[in-house]
C-alpha cells in the first residue's frame, strides 16, 4: 500500500499508467516521476496484477530509489550490487522481494539471473538511456522488456539532442505507437541530400499519436508548483594573452575544418559515426581534440597544461596529443590569467556570505576544474565532489552529506550528478561550462528545480566566455531545446512545422570575435 499523496496531477498520471499499462512518464523534472510509479506498481500490486517489478536506474540512482521505495511502502525491495558473489546473493533473495532496483551495466552481466526470475512489470528511469537504438544496452532492455506485461519509461526530456531518441524510446514502451522507423523519418523528419535534418513537418500528427502512451507534464503546466525560477547568463572577458591562445586555436580548428569537408565532402557531420572510414574517423578525432582544448581553455589554462603533462608522463596513453602541441607552440603557458575561474568564484562568494542558508551545485564537464574548484573554494565553505569515477555509495554518501551537513554548501558535479540526483537544499545552480546535449543541461538546471525544493525561488547561472565556442554551444543548446519542444509540447507553426536555422560551426568560427 501506498503511504503518501500525490498531486492532482501526479493522480491523473498514476491512473493513465495503471490503465493502459505501457506508458511515457514524461513529466517535468522534478515533478515527481519516482513517486507517481511507485504509486502506480502499488496499485498494480494492490489488484494483483503483478508480484514483482524490476527498476533499471542508472547506478547513482539505485539507493534513491530504494530510500523511495522505503518511504512510501511496506514492500520489500532489493538493490542488486557488489562484486559478482554478492550479487548472486542478492538475485536469490530477490525471489521474495517485489520490487529489484538494478542499473543497466550490470544486468548486461546478470541477465541470467533475470531470467531465473519472474518480472510483469519493467520500469527505466532516465529512459534516455535507450536512445540510441544500436546500444548493447538498448538491445538488452528492449529485449526484456517484451517479456513484461506494463513497461513504463521515466524521462522528463525524452528528445536530448534529435527525434530519433523518442522512437527508440516508445520502441521499448509500445512499438505499436510510432509504428516502422522509415513511415516516422518519412513522415516527421526532412532531411537534405546529405541525410542532415532542414525541418521537421507534421508534427502535430505526432502529437496526436503520442497522446495514447504519454503522460506529459512541462515546466509550465505545474509552474504554480515549483520554485520560481531565476535564470542568467553571466559573460566573461578573455585576458589579451588568453584572447590571443584561442584565437591560435581556433583558427587551427577552422583549417582542420576546412580540410575535413574538402576531402570527405559538404556532407561531413561531426556527430556522425563513420564506420569502416578511418580517414573520416580520423578527421573527426583532430576536429575534436582542438574543441576540446578551447573549452579547456575557456574553463582554466591550468587543464590545458596538465593534459599536455599527463600525456608526456603516460607516454600517450592519456592526456591530449594536442595539447602538447599547444604547448609546443607557445600558444598557451603558465603565465595566463583564469578570468572563468576568478569570476566563479567570485559570484559563490557573494552567494555564501550573503545567507548562511544559501546552498550551490555547479557542474563543470572537466573533473580536473571540480577539483581545482574544490581547492579553490576551501576557504569558502566545505564541499563534495560528485563525478563518474566514484560507485553507487560514494555517490549517495556525497549526497547525504551536501543534504544533511549544513556546513557542506558547496555540491561539485559533472555530468554523473545531472540524472535523477535530488538536491532540494540548493537554491543556487551554477554551469560552468555547458554540455553539448540539451537534456543534459534540463538535467542539470533539473536538481534544484523540484516540487520538494526547500526555497520559494532558485537561480540558474551559466558563465559563457564572450565570443568563444561557448555562444555557439548555447546557441545549439536553445535550438535543441526548441526542437524537444517541438515535438513533445507543440511548440510547432499552425502547418505542424518546426524549422531549423541554426549557423554552421565554420561561419561561426569565422565571424566570433573573442
Amino acid at each position: 500500500m501506498f503511504k503518501g499523496t500525490l498531486y492532482p496531477f501526479q493522480e491523473e498520471a498514476r491512473e493513465k499508467m495503471v490503465d493502459r499499462g505501457k506508458m511515457l512518464l514524461a513529466v517535468v523534472m522534478g515533478g515527481g516521476k519516482t513517486v507517481i510509479t511507485i504509486n502506480s506498481l502499488e496499485t498494480l500490486f494492490e489488484q494483483q496484477e503483478i508480484t514483482r517489478a524490476i527498476i533499471i536506474v542508472p547506478a547513482s540512482l539505485k539507493y534513491q530509489w530504494l530510500r523511495e521505495i522505503t518511504k512510501f511502502t511496506n514492500s520489500r525491495a532489493v538493490v542488486i550490487d557488489g562484486n559478482a558473489k554478492i550479487r548472486e546473493t542478492l538475485w536469490r533473495s530477490a525471489i521474495r522481494a517485489k520490487y529489484v532496483i538494478v542499473n543497466p551495466e550490470t544486468l548486461l552481466n546478470d541477465q541470467h539471473m533475470f531470467n531465473s526470475l519472474r518480472f510483469e512489470a519493467m520500469v527505466i528511469d532516465e529512459a534516455t538511456m535507450i536512445k540510441s537504438p544500436r546500444a548493447k544496452r538498448t538491445r538488452l532492455l528492449k529485449k526484456l522488456g517484451k517479456k513484461c506485461q506494463y513497461r513504463f519509461a521515466l524521462t522528463g526530456q525524452p528528445i536530448e539532442n534529435k527525434p530519433e531518441e523518442l522512437f527508440s524510446i516508445m520502441e521499448f514502451v509500445d512499438e505499436n505507437v510510432l509504428g516502422r522507423f522509415d513511415w516516422f523519418d518519412k513522415t516527421f523528419i526532412v532531411r537534405d541530400k546529405f541525410g542532415r535534418p532542414t525541418r521537421y513537418r507534421n508534427l502535430n500528427v505526432l502529437n496526436k499519436s503520442m497522446e495514447l502512451a504519454m503522460v506529459r507534464k512541462s515546466r509550465k503546466d505545474i509552474q504554480d508548483q515549483l520554485p520560481e525560477v531565476i535564470s542568467t547568463v553571466i559573460p566573461v572577458q578573455f585576458d589579451e594573452l588568453g584572447a590571443l591562445a584561442y584565437k591560435n586555436i581556433a583558427n587551427d580548428l577552422l583549417k582542420q575544418i576546412q580540410q575535413a569537408l574538402s576531402t570527405h565532402g559538404k556532407g561531413f557531420d561531426l556527430w556522425s559515426h563513420y564506420h569502416g572510414n578511418p580517414a573520416a574517423n580520423e578527421a573527426q578525432g583532430q576536429i575534436m581534440s582542438r574543441l576540446t582544448i578551447l573549452r579547456m581553455l575557456c574553463d582554466n589554462p591550468e587543464l590545458v597544461l596538465f593534459s599536455a603533462e599527463e600525456f608526456v608522463r603516460a607516454d600517450g596513453d592519456v592526456g591530449s596529443k594536442y595539447a602538447k602541441e599547444v604547448m609546443d607552440n607557445g600558444w598557451v603557458n603558465g603565465n595566463l590569467k583564469t578570468p572563468k575561474m576568478d569570476a566563479v568564484i567570485d559570484y559563490m562568494t557573494e552567494i555564501l556570505e550573503e545567507d548562511p542558508n544559501n546552498k550551490i551545485v555547479l557542474f563543470s564537464f572537466f573533473k580536473k576544474n571540480l577539483k581545482l574548484l574544490a581547492n579553490g573554494t576551501k576557504n569558502l565553505t566545505n564541499s563534495v565532489l560528485f563525478t563518474g569515477d566514484m560507485n553507487s555509495t560514494e555517490k549517495d554518501a556525497a549526497k547525504q552529506k551536501f543534504t544533511k551537513d549544513p556546513n557542506t554548501r558547496l555540491f561539485l558535479s559533472s555530468d554523473a550528478g545531472g540524472y535523477g540526483v535530488d538536491l532540494p537544499q540548493a537554491n543556487y545552480l551554477i554551469s560552468y561550462d555547458l554540455p553539448w546535449s540539451a537534456g543534459k543541461l534540463d538535467q542539470r538546471e533539473a536538481r534544484i528545480i523540484r516540487l520538494s525544493s526547500q526555497h520559494p525561488h532558485v537561480t540558474i547561472a551559466s558563465f559563457v566566455m564572450k565570443g568563444s565556442i561557448e555562444e555557439r554551444q548555447y546557441e545549439m543548446l536553445q535550438q535543441k531545446r526548441g526542437i524537444n519542444e517541438a515535438f513533445i509540447d507543440k511548440g510547432y507553426d499552425t502547418q505542424g512545422r518546426f524549422e531549423l536555422t541554426l549557423n554552421s560551426l565554420t561561419e561561426f568560427l569565422q565571424h566570433s570575435e573573442v
